[in-house]
């Protein structure tokens, strides 16, 4: 779990040793005290670096780009009302270059903003899910 008074205003590294376990980080209720938590990719995972909020009450609100490692094409993800979870996959939904990183905000009761640079493999697939 992050924690405002711990994690607000650091960068927090993903980096799961072998990069084959499942990793969530559990961001903490949205009051709108302006947190910022930064997350890049300490270490590629393909068993899911999952980002969620604390709660059904919280949304996440804002969109990534992800750039493909092999190809010259980009693709933008925008987040739709019930966003609540980011995966990154490894692969298609991005956490493919160490590098990668989202930056999301803690803007408003039960809201939170996002934006990010990511890389994917094969055909891009939005990070974005309604999973709490």
């Amino acid at each position: 779990s992050i924690t405002a008074a711990t994690h607000a205003g650091k960068i927090l590294l993903m980096g799961e040793v072998g990069g084959d376990a499942a990793a969530t980080f559990t961001l903490p209720a949205a009051t709108g005290s302006g947190a910022e938590y930064r997350f890049i990719v300490s270490v590629v995972n393909t068993s899911n670096y999952v980002i969620q909020v604390a709660n059904g009450d919280d949304t996440i609100d804002g969109s990534v780009t992800l750039h493909q490692d092999s190809a010259a094409t980009v693709a933008s993800f925008n987040t739709v009302a019930a966003s609540d979870t980011i995966t990154l996959d490894g692969t298609t939904t991005g956490g493919v270059s160490i590098g990668d990183e989202l930056t999301l905000v803690d803007m408003a009761t039960n809201q939170y903003s996002v934006k990010g640079i990511l890389t994917a493999s094969g055909t891009e697939a939005t990070p974005f899910s309604a999973a709490v």
